[in-house]
């Protein structure tokens, strides 16, 4: 992990959250959102929605511990890196890799029901994969702990479709060598939209 790769991080989620304010979707049906995250002055388009804004995230070294000595796995430390960033509900690329919601007080629950709830954690976490992201609406995407590297524990992101999670042997598409690789490709498609358009 170098400065350079910490900084793609802060501008991808920087623009990604310039580009959702800017279009003014930033609201979620959440009457008891934190009073920290409120956007009192956000466009709201349904009387159910409550707007948000992002903050500076409090997640903190102790966090991330806990989180990976409940899964025994190591997490990449760019993507401690991003968890440590910023407080946010939505966060989607371009590409359709969609982050988790990441409030301020609920974001390590939000994680432990995706590793133990959303899916059989024996298929993913069992496995070695870390799933922190939807792909679009059917698959998961996970860190393959399985082929990290000592340095930094960054290693390859990979794509399960959630409809072929118990097939053996477990079919899975890797979208790109690392962590790091990934958040540069989502920053360039930032940059330069047009040229990953179809």
């Amino acid at each position: 992990m170098t400065p350079d790769d910490i900084s793609i991080v802060h501008q991808f989620v920087d623009d990604a959250l310039d580009s959702w304010h800017g279009a003014g979707v930033m609201n979620v049906p959440y009457p008891d959102m934190p009073t920290e995250m409120r956007d009192e002055a956000g466009v709201v388009h349904d009387s159910d929605a409550v707007s948000w804004k992002p903050i500076p995230s409090t997640a903190a070294d102790s966090d991330i511990k806990e989180l990976e000595d409940r899964i025994n796995l190591r997490y990449p430390d760019l993507y401690k890196e991003f968890l440590q960033y910023k407080h946010f509900y939505d966060l989607w690329s371009q590409k359709e890799i969609n982050f988790f919601s990441h409030g301020i007080y609920d974001w390590k629950e939000e994680l432990f029901d995706r590793y133990f709830n959303s899916w059989d954690p024996a298929k993913l976490i069992g496995q070695g994969y870390i799933y922190f992201a939807d792909y679009s609406d059917w698959g998961m995407v996970c860190f393959d702990t399985n082929n990290q590297n000592q340095e930094d524990g960054d290693c390859p992101i990979i794509m399960i479709d959630h409809d072929l999670l118990y097939d053996e042997p477990l079919p899975m598409e890797t979208l790109y060598p690392s962590f790091a690789d990934m958040m540069r490709s989502l920053r360039e498609e930032q940059i330069n939209p047009t040229q990953y358009e179809d």
